[in-house]
């Protein structure tokens, strides 16, 4: 008989072997860590453990290829095997524990897997047809809930809702272990198939579930999909709960955050201001990626460097961290090359390039390059400030100015370029002006 790990201890008190059983148990116990990694996303550390399984099992099954744990050995073997992927050495495992199993039961949980087996290589109806099979007799149990996962998916697919929706409800009631995954795929069908009731529903689960705070960045995904779906501010409005999210401090700062955004998104700057600055206030990272995200919002509308100054603020209380270090030194930067300006004009178009490249902060980058233009308008580089500022300024009526501007400028290697002309000189003045640059930043 295929028995669960619980089952297994019991038996071990009674019958001689437990070296033998110790293997079969500590490669079920790596297979229930292994399916919690893989059900949280950690890709990584749930491969190391299915490895782990595989290790362990074909251990104990070699002990005792006949035993009274060999069917067991097999089985967890072939799961492992069919979570890496390995769909030839999983049926071939599975076709080995039947050939073993005792009682109906077992050959119906092999069979779910089998069908599992069967929608990785693409064969969905095949699938359909053992999984069926599986659950019209298994008893409840993991295998049964992981069935009910598999059908559920293969019926959406098919565009049969009620089916679908119903076994993908139905697995949580049977294994706890899988109300986060249930929950994820009911978000993504529900998403995939323009259910916003759905989607809020899920998303309401997830917020509820502590286990889901390790699923974080797949919520956080489907939830930008949805607000593409449905706008930012309707999925906005799903994640209402996240104040009060049950996934500890640092998720439940994360999840606050990823709604924030979308009301920036949504146009509600004030709202997703005051979101942010909530999570801000707090302390540890997500605090500090809260900050982050303020300051860059600052940073796209920023147009002068007393705002920059305003993000430096923002930032320093979470300068341990290593990004937003990096962009307090970016300012720092343009602050530096900024004042080199007012004696070697050169230092403003180098602030520009990083204001503009860098901190992201257009409007900011504009000023910056016609600093440069203005100061030195005789220059063979005032001619790129002006297509630089160009690139990044925010109307047409103010692109059309500059572009006027431009005609003093028309025989210039920049602008020949740019038209699709000829440029005879081009590249020596491209040559030429990134070792001044080099030379300004080095200094």
């Amino acid at each position: 008989m295929i028995r669960t790990a619980t089952a297994l201890m019991t038996v071990c008190f009674f019958v001689n072997g437990c070296v033998y059983y110790n293997s079969i148990y500590n490669a079920e116990q790596a297979y229930d860590q292994a399916e919690a990694h893989r059900r949280a996303g950690r890709d990584s550390l749930a491969t190391a453990s299915y490895q782990d399984v595989i290790r362990k099992a074909a251990e104990g099954y070699r002990r005792d290829p006949e035993g009274q744990w060999a069917p067991d050995a097999l089985f967890l073997l072939g799961r492992a095997r069919l979570r890496m992927g390995e769909t030839g050495a999983a049926q071939a495992a599975f076709d080995a524990a039947e050939s073993l199993a005792e009682e109906p039961g077992d050959s119906l949980a092999i069979l779910v897997y089998r069908a599992v087996a069967a929608e990785q290589i693409g064969d969905r109806e095949g699938a359909l047809r053992l999984v069926n099979r599986a659950l019209g007799g298994l008893p409840s149990g993991p295998a049964l809930a992981d069935g009910h996962l598999l059908r559920g998916r293969i019926l959406l697919e098919e565009g049969q809702r009620d089916g679908g929706w119903w076994d993908l409800d139905r697995a949580p009631g049977i294994d706890a272990g899988t109300r986060v995954e249930a929950a994820l795929a009911r978000l993504r069908w529900a998403v995939e198939l323009d259910e916003p009731r759905r989607a809020s529903e899920a998303l309401t689960r997830l917020l509820n579930s502590s286990e889901a705070a390790s699923s974080l960045d797949s919520v956080a995904v489907l939830a930008h999909a949805a607000a593409l779906q449905w706008g930012p501010s309707v999925v906005a409005d799903f994640l209402a709960g996240a104040d009060s999210a049950d996934w500890g401090r640092v998720g439940r700062a994360r999840i606050r955050l990823t709604r924030a955004v979308l009301l920036e998104q949504a146009g509600d700057t004030a709202a997703a201001s005051q979101a942010a600055w909530a999570v801000a206030r707090g302390i540890g990272e997500g605090a500090g990626e809260a900050r982050l995200w303020l300051a860059k919002v600052r940073l796209v509308r920023a147009r002068d460097l007393a705002e920059l100054a305003a993000v430096r603020g923002i930032l320093l209380p979470a300068g341990e961290q290593p990004a937003v270090e990096e962009l307090v030194e970016l300012i720092d930067e343009v602050d530096r090359l900024t004042a080199l300006g007012l004696e070697e004009s050169l230092g403003w178009f180098a602030a520009g390039e990083i204001a503009r490249d860098d901190l992201q902060a257009p409007i900011l980058s504009r000023g910056l390059f016609l600093a440069y233009a203005d100061a030195d308008p005789r220059e063979p580089w005032a001619a790129k400030a002006l297509l630089a500022a160009i690139d990044v300024s925010p109307g047409e009526g103010d692109r059309a100015w500059l572009r006027g501007r431009l005609e003093v400028h028309r025989e210039s290697p920049y602008v020949l370029a740019a038209r699709g002309s000829a440029a005879p000189g081009f590249e020596a003045l491209e040559e030429d002006l990134a070792l001044l640059l080099q030379e300004l930043r080095n200094r």
